[in-house]
């Protein structure tokens, strides 16, 4: 489920070289940072763009094919959904199956590139956070019948696997907020783990976070699109609403006056029952927890790469700070 392999990148000339050979694609060619996988974006001669996603060693082949799966399913199910749009190869092909120059069988798959700049470089908004909301309830409604073997698999990042992650903390010389930390995973286990085992599950996003968000580059009021779903996974819906408010979190003072609304614009399209919004502070606090755990652990185990290096003690102090206080708010409420 977390993926400790040693990186093998295939590295951009082989990239251009698949793209090339298999799409029928030139052009300039850039690399995009990525957990746990590669991204390239192509801007051909025509101008337009796209994604080259090659899939990590240890990602099997059911990760390339649900990916393909899920986008192929948007484009029909929710063609207005601002979401990239899967471009097949030359053969007709979804998935894009190679060797590396390590003899390992490789995946990849190529969509549409969406203009504009990620959330996290934009100035936020009330307007944005309930933009945001409602895009996040039209994409769980769009998912809602999805149905595909691999989205059953085991996700780290799924909110469900909380828990799971305790050892991990053993393996970090430094974890910051590490009492508070343990002591939340105790009570979540305790209090909210059964709770939500039984929550409404479907397929959902899994990492609506402000870099997965797209805003207009001209406008950045006006929120266009949402990318990557690499960690969508079939689970508690409730789940995905606590992942989604995280991404609207970016400064202490309208902290939560951004949660509020951002749930009231998703529960405008997709309501939530009374339940979900009993464990909703639990799940964004465990969100943060969450994070702070598995970028930590990335951080340590990867300190070359610089998909998590924005993500230390600063980053996360204030917003442990509003995980203690949505905390206190949920044991008040039951």
């Amino acid at each position: 489920m977390l993926d400790a392999t040693a990186p093998c990148p295939v590295g951009g000339r082989v990239a251009a070289q698949l793209l090339d050979e298999h799409y029928g694609l030139v052009g300039e060619l850039s690399e995009l940072t990525g957990e746990r996988d590669e991204n390239f974006r192509l801007r051909v001669r025509d101008g337009n763009e796209l994604i080259l996603k090659v899939f990590g060693l240890s990602q099997p082949r059911g990760e390339a094919e649900l990916l393909a799966a899920v986008l192929e399913h948007l484009s029909r199910h929710a063609p207005d959904l601002p979401v990239p749009r899967l471009i097949p190869s030359r053969d007709g092909l979804d998935t894009l199956r190679f060797v590396d120059s390590k003899g390992h069988e490789r995946h990849a798959v190529v969509y549409s590139f969406l203009a504009g700049k990620p959330l996290i470089d934009a100035r936020r908004s009330t307007s944005q956070h309930r933009q945001c909301g409602a895009l996040l309830a039209r994409t769980a409604i769009g998912l809602r019948d999805f149905a595909h073997p691999a989205m059953y698999r085991p996700v780290i990042w799924d909110l469900r696997n909380l828990t799971l992650l305790l050892p991990l903390i053993q393996q970090l010389d430094e974890l910051p907020f590490e009492e508070f930390i343990c002591a939340f995973i105790d009570e979540f286990a305790y209090s909210v783990s059964a709770r939500l085992d039984r929550a409404p599950r479907q397929f959902v996003h899994n990492d609506f976070n402000a870099r997965n968000i797209i805003v207009d580059a001209h406008d950045e009021t006006r929120v266009t699109g949402v990318i990557d779903f690499g960690d969508a996974v079939h689970t508690a819906r409730i789940a995905d609403v606590a992942v989604g408010v995280i991404g609207q979190l970016s400064a202490p003072e309208g902290a939560e006056d951004a949660f509020h609304a951002f749930v009231e614009a998703y529960q405008e399209l997709s309501p939530l029952d009374t339940e979900e919004f009993l464990l909703l502070p639990w799940l964004v606090a465990g969100r943060t927890v969450q994070n702070v755990i598995l970028t930590s652990w990335y951080r340590s185990r990867h300190p070359e790469e610089e998909h998590f290096a924005a993500f230390g003690r600063d980053f996360f102090a204030w917003r442990i700070e509003f995980a203690k206080h949505l905390c206190a708010l949920a044991r008040s409420s039951g």
